[in-house]
């Protein structure tokens, strides 16, 4: 099937490009398939024939996070700014299951609207709210900033939850976090959603004290 093989290669290729050593060899089909169903849940793509326009890729070379099996550790504290301080990772609190875990650029105008629309933003390409989308998206174009979405997926065949989506500034001093927005009505981010940015911003080099909930 068309759909299959450009799965697996979009799979692939996202792969080389967060581990640029990855290859299948030494991986059993079992695994390889499970890894390639979970990218799969939480890719996003339009069949439907209508026009779309991509973005070019960030200008830093940041790359995305793909995580199986991902767990927050028992008794982590996490402080999330504007709000407080929560503990996760135990039992019945957030981050305890295994879960798949995603953090992945947002490359077309569609795909930041359908972000919008799953978070209830301001994006979500409701047509009153078109006069506020216009900075996001000349921002994009011009690549002085870059859009990630950061998804979850408990279990196999879970649905998957949008956490959070998070604009990334590229300047002259370096790569800074000045927007990340959960998912109405909390628009601040969890403090699981948090977490995996957190981790996600110190592998990149990216600045995350510079977020602002107000900006």
């Amino acid at each position: 099937e068309p759909f299959v093989v450009t799965a697996t290669l979009n799979y692939l290729l996202e792969m080389r490009s967060l581990v640029p050593k990855y290859t299948c060899v030494g991986r059993t089909p079992k695994t390889v398939g499970a890894a390639l169903e979970a990218y799969t849940a939480s890719s996003v793509s339009f069949d439907d024939g209508d026009p779309d326009e991509a973005f070019q890729p960030n200008p830093r070379g940041l790359r995305g996070w793909f995580e199986m099996g991902a767990t927050i550790p028992a008794e982590t504290c996490v402080r999330v700014p504007y709000d407080g301080s929560y503990m996760l990772g135990g039992a019945g609190e957030p981050g305890e299951r295994a879960s798949t875990v995603r953090i992945a650029e947002i490359l077309s105008m569609r795909r930041l609207m359908y972000e919008g629309e799953q978070l209830d933003n301001c994006l979500d390409g409701n047509y009153g709210r078109r006069s506020s989308q216009g900075k996001y998206l000349s921002r994009a174009r011009a690549r002085v900033s870059s859009f990630w979405s950061l998804t979850k997926q408990e279990g196999e065949g879970g649905r998957v939850q949008h956490l959070c989506l998070v604009e990334v500034w590229h300047t002259r001093r370096g790569n800074e976090v000045r927007q990340a927005e959960g998912p109405r009505p909390r628009t601040i981010p969890g403090p699981e959603a948090w977490f995996w940015i957190d981790r996600w911003c110190e592998r990149e080099g990216i600045d995350l004290s510079t977020w602002d909930c107000y900006s």
